[in-house]
């Protein structure tokens, strides 16, 4: 379905990112990524407002941007 999306020789893989809005519950940001891209890479172009609650997993933890 992907085949931009090589991951491994024989496998591949697709990542999504996506930052939800509470208010409507619609995202506000979708990003699809091959399987090898770093999830800190794509956390930088996230515009996340002040005061909102961050649910990730740790590949996303890089303090400097926090």
């Amino acid at each position: 379905m992907f085949p931009w999306a090589k991951f491994r020789r024989t496998k591949g893989a697709v990542k999504l990112h996506l930052l939800l809005d509470n208010d409507g519950y619609l995202p506000s940001f979708v990003y699809i990524t091959t399987g090898g891209t770093h999830d800190a890479n794509v956390a930088a172009n996230l515009n996340i407002a002040p005061e909102s609650i961050v649910a990730m997993d740790r590949a996303y933890n890089n303090c400097s941007h926090l």
